[in-house]
């Protein structure tokens, strides 16, 4: 449960979004100090993994290095990867560690004595794991049709299938820490599904160059779901020209194929609202076809870097030099577009669509209990939810912005995480549901999809009234084992609302006595008796049985234990060892 995020409610997060990773990113913010730093140090943290990871995939497949160095910038400039400098988007670590899955590929593809490397597989998918889930689904999908090329091209499909289980094992077991405190939340609790959005909103889509936010911009940016006219151009005669030159590199258009196939559907060329009229679930679990970029951009990228080195072994000078200067034209535009795109969020303080969230409170804003807005009708919620409605950014919120930035440079951690509240309803405990639709699961499934839109506009609504907007009359504070709350009752009353989220693990004790029985609201704010006259005091626990803290402490050591002997075999301890033996 968390002690100091979230409002201080005690929601369970960590456990269910990577805890391994969270932890080492906490220990790296005790040790720079400020926010500010920790944002400064894990964006170039991010951009080399991803720089480094680009370089390799592209050197891997034989492109000289002066090439691979130039479109690797350009990997580092679109899609996701800069979103983790921009907005901490957690698909920005997805894309820095995509490229490490074209390295595993290519041995499927090029090495026949040896196709599946478990080793490097296995520390491939436990790093994806561990970190970020939606990543490893996608490393899933992307080393399929390697997997499948290996199996029937080789003829030792016994040791490829071995192996394959050798990595799949290790992987299971060296993050049990993550898997199954996922799975034990997600069959003891009924969780809340992450939000119903609109896809086809979310899906790339082309833009014309332009001067807004900027005097200077011209060439607008290829961030997230943003593509502009001269790349998407760009990545097409970078396919055609492989579908041309396909006799001399086969490489270049496999990977140019297979990365424009995910970029199609990335795309709002896929009629995805359609789609997910049929399969809601899409809705819920993909969200953002923009995400399937972080596959596309690796290949196409790869591809690129093909066809340049392709077009450098003529002999004809002028052809050498036009290509440089073509690649070094691309790689300009693609970094003065990141540059001035990060330029103008940092001069503003905040991005855009973030100083206009409604779903985000700043500073003296959460200060304050929003006034109750009036209801709107069922169908316009409906329309509503899943959709980027803008609020005014007028003075106050501007201040509110300018005093939340200087908080991030504040040595008292807490204070930028007291300033900033977000209306995030995804996997909370969820203890009251409408009635299902009196439909087929697998008829008329528009319905269902509404049907989850409206449960996620009540849960948010449900957590914004019991958490983020109720009573400072209750005061927070973290203790050894959980979180403290204590509060002075009103006249009149003997009941009090806690502003915290309550699962069917955790311990409530009110006033010394332990509640086995208490009313909830929607999302588990628990409503308490109280004392009349004095203080009243609450104490919240979450209770991990003895089995489960077992297995995470076990799957630590093997993470320890691999660790080291990767370290001890890069230092050529093993191999110094046999050469004494022998």
């Amino acid at each position: 449960m968390t002690l100091y995020g979230f409002n201080q409610s005690g929601r369970v997060i960590n456990a269910l979004y990577g805890p391994a990773f969270a932890y080492l990113n906490g220990l790296l913010l005790l040790a720079v100090g400020t926010w500010y730093r920790y944002q400064i140090i894990t964006s170039f943290l991010v951009f080399a993994v991803g720089g480094v990871g680009m370089y390799r995939a592209v050197h891997r497949f034989n492109v000289r290095g002066s090439i691979a160095v130039l479109v690797t910038i350009i990997y580092m400039t679109i899609g996701w990867l800069p979103r983790w400098q921009s907005g901490s988007n957690f698909s920005g670590i997805g894309a820095a560690l995509m490229p490490y899955g074209i390295l595993v590929a290519c041995d499927m593809f090029y090495d026949k004595e040896k196709p599946i490397h478990w080793i490097k597989l296995t520390i491939l998918m436990t790093v994806a794991l561990e970190v970020h889930l939606l990543t490893a689904l996608m490393y899933m999908a992307f080393l399929v049709p390697a997997w499948l090329y290996a199996i029937i091209k080789r003829e030792d499909k016994r040791g490829i299938l071995l192996n394959t289980l050798k990595a799949v094992l290790l992987t299971i077991f060296l993050t049990v820490n993550t898997l199954l405190p996922l799975y034990w939340m997600s069959k003891t609790n009924t969780l809340a599904p992450t939000a119903t959005m609109r896809m086809l909103e979310n899906a790339v889509h082309l833009k014309h160059t332009t001067v807004a936010f900027h005097p200077f911009r011209i060439l607008t940016h290829n961030l997230r779901a943003s593509l502009t006219y001269w790349l998407a151009y760009a990545f097409i005669v970078q396919v055609i020209y492989a579908i041309w030159t396909r006799e001399e590199s086969k490489a270049n258009v496999v990977v140019s194929l297979y990365g424009g196939f995910w970029l199609l559907l990335a795309s709002r060329l896929v009629e995805w609202d359609r789609i997910t009229n049929h399969l809601p679930a899409l809705a819920r679990f993909i969200q953002f076809p923009s995400r399937f970029v972080c596959i596309a951009y690796p290949l196409l990228i790869v591809g690129l870097g093909l066809s340049f080195e392709h077009i450098l072994r003529r002999k004809q000078k002028w052809v050498k030099a036009a290509a440089y200067a073509l690649l070094g034209l691309l790689t300009f535009a693609a970094a003065d577009c990141l540059v001035i795109t990060l330029t103008s969020n940092a001069w503003a303080g905040y991005q855009n669509n973030v100083g206009r969230s409604r779903n985000t409170k700043f500073g003296e804003e959460t200060q304050k209990t929003s006034p109750r807005e009036k209801k709107k009708k069922k169908k316009k919620a409906m329309e509503d939810y899943g959709a980027y409605h803008p609020v005014k950014l007028d003075d106050q919120r501007k201040q509110a912005l300018v005093n939340t930035n200087a908080a991030t440079h504040a040595h008292d951690l807490q204070v930028f995480l007291d300033m900033t509240e977000k209306a995030i309803p995804d996997y909370l405990p969820v203890y009251k549901w409408d009635p299902e639709p009196d439909v087929p699961s697998h008829l008329y499934t528009y319905k269902w999809k509404q049907y989850y839109t409206m449960e996620n506009s009540k849960i948010t609504a449900a957590y914004r009234k019991s958490v983020m907007n109720h009573n400072r009359n209750v005061k927070i504070k973290a203790v050894k084992h959980g979180l403290k709350l204590t509060w002075k009752a009103k006249k009149g009353k003997h009941k009090q609302q806690l502003p915290v989220i309550t699962y069917k693990q955790s311990k409530l004790t009110v006033n010394g006595r332990v509640l086995t029985k208490y009313k909830r609201n929607r999302v588990g704010a628990p409503t308490v008796p109280e004392k009349t006259k004095g203080t009243n005091t609450a104490y919240l626990e979450f209770q991990t049985p003895l089995w489960i803290k077992l297995a995470i402490a076990v799957s630590l050591l093997g993470q320890f234990a691999a660790v080291v002997w990767g370290l001890l075999w890069r230092g050529g301890f093993f191999k110094k060892r046999e050469e004494k033996k022998a």
